[in-house]
């Protein structure tokens, strides 16, 4: 069934249409409607097939799963911070930005429903494809497509294009637009990636002499033009990004125990592991900082240091190794090794478990 009818035959039968409904079912249709330099995005898409955007079914999974161990929940915060020892942040850094801390039925709930530039809104959740529907539609239009503008008439679609792509002219591109063409004001500088590595390289070497000077407002525009932000754009220049970073710290003695701990942590398995990490790092706000600030992540610890980085996984039970390190710990605490034992007191093992497999003989064998 080609595209048309499929959106036709979906309307009639009264089911969803809205992006993230259709992201499951047809993710075809949608790389369609926003491909190519000019794409014409969904909402257009719906107009052409003869269906009101605004009067389309939504659907939302009412549930986000933990990419630690499966739990599924609305909200992941609490559940991750209880079972896990990690804040969102520390989820997001390991899993990548396109994971999800709530579900797409939470975060619809929670929605913005402000018109902008006087047009009503007709999806309930931002995200990357909505964000260029938008801008498609603003400039059908004639709206500018100028980010300082456009705050003022749009903050929430500004905000969310920032967010989600790093940068509005890399939001602009998406959508097919040249930022430089849409800028009201031409930037007084003409920047281009060579000259942003040339003046961070001088910005370092004025920071190591004086490391209360601030980038300054241009420069820092720039970078996010760019390299979608300063770690980026420092990794390019061939800089640390403590090196350009707003703040300095004194802590070069500190460093080589530092990760020295961190190294010690590829022998261990399981919670004990999962424990000394959290004992290192995500219950150490200073050793966080200090991580943060001179790697910038503990992956990126571990690729400069040389280390293994499954060793620093937020994942208690990274694979079946761990998963039996634990089980002979209980056998030889004298724990039965039975199903109905380990959801109630080890929960997380349990849940890998259920999941994978790992071990799971060794409860079958004990559960009579």
């Amino acid at each position: 069934m080609n595209g048309t009818k499929w959106i036709q035959a979906r309307a009639a039968s009264g089911q969803a249409l809205n992006l993230h409904a259709v992201q499951r079912e047809r993710p075809d249709l949608l790389k369609q409607a926003f491909a190519g330099p000019s794409p014409r995005g969904w909402r257009r898409t719906l107009i052409g097939a003869g269906v009101d955007p605004y009067e389309i079914e939504h659907e939302y999974e009412d549930q986000v799963e933990c990419r630690i161990c499966g739990y599924a929940s609305a909200v992941l915060g609490t559940h991750l911070k209880a079972h896990h020892g990690v804040t969102g942040e520390e989820y997001l850094e390991e899993f990548g930005p396109d994971c999800e801390l709530s579900s797409e039925w939470f975060r619809a709930a929670r929605f913005g429903s402000r018109p902008i530039a006087g047009i009503e809104h007709w999806e309930s959740i931002w995200s990357r494809l909505y964000v260029v529907d938008w801008i498609i539609r603003l400039h059908e239009e004639g709206v500018s497509l100028n980010f300082h503008g456009l705050r003022d008439i749009g903050q929430p679609l500004a905000s969310a294009g920032w967010k989600l792509f790093g940068s509005w002219d890399a939001a602009l591109q998406a959508a097919g637009f040249d930022p430089d063409e849409e800028r009201a004001i031409p930037p007084f500088q003409h920047w281009t990636e060579e000259l942003v590595i040339e003046r961070l390289r001088k910005f370092a070497v004025e920071k190591a002499a004086d490391w209360r000077l601030s980038m300054s407002n241009e420069l820092r525009s720039a970078v996010l033009r760019f390299f979608g932000g300063p770690e980026a754009a420092a990794k390019a220049a061939g800089l640390r990004f403590v090196d350009i970073n707003h703040r300095a710290l004194s802590s070069d003695s500190k460093i080589p125990r530092l990760v020295a701990s961190l190294r010690k942590l590829e022998g261990l398995k399981g919670r004990a592991r999962r424990k000394r990490l959290g004992t290192i790092y995500h219950r150490n706000d200073e050793n966080r900082r200090i991580i943060q600030y001179r790697y910038g992540s503990l992956q990126r610890l571990a690729e400069r240091e040389g280390i293994n980085p499954r060793a620093l996984a937020i994942q208690t039970y990274r694979d079946e190794d761990d998963v039996h390190h634990d089980l002979d710990l209980l056998e030889q605490a004298g724990k039965m090794l039975r199903h109905d034992t380990l959801k109630r007191g080890h929960k997380t093992l349990y849940n890998v478990i259920s999941k994978t497999g790992w071990g799971r003989e060794r409860l079958a064998s004990n559960s009579g």
